[in-house]
């Protein structure tokens, strides 16, 4: 269950990523999605708090994109995430 969180996506190079930062059940957590291969390249990690899921979660996807694609990260847009 989410209690709160952001996530951000990139379209960039040819991949697409979804990076997210959330507080659920289990504590606090961040992790990369490859929406194009649907896979974790970041599979969910425990983090102190929100902030540092994001920079986490950027770190990620920053080193992914420069191994993949040779592209650098774009500023991201971080959305409030919905729970159901």
């Amino acid at each position: 269950m989410l209690i709160n969180g952001v996530w951000a996506e990139v379209i960039l190079g040819g991949e697409h990523l979804r990076l997210f930062s959330e507080h659920n059940a289990i504590g606090v957590q961040t992790s990369v999605y490859n929406v194009g291969t649907k896979t974790w390249i970041a599979p969910s990690e425990p983090v102190d708090d929100i902030e540092e899921g994001k920079e986490r979660a950027a770190e990620h996807a920053r080193a992914y994109l420069k191994q993949s694609a040779n592209v650098e990260l774009p500023p991201l847009e971080w959305k409030k995430a919905r729970s159901r």
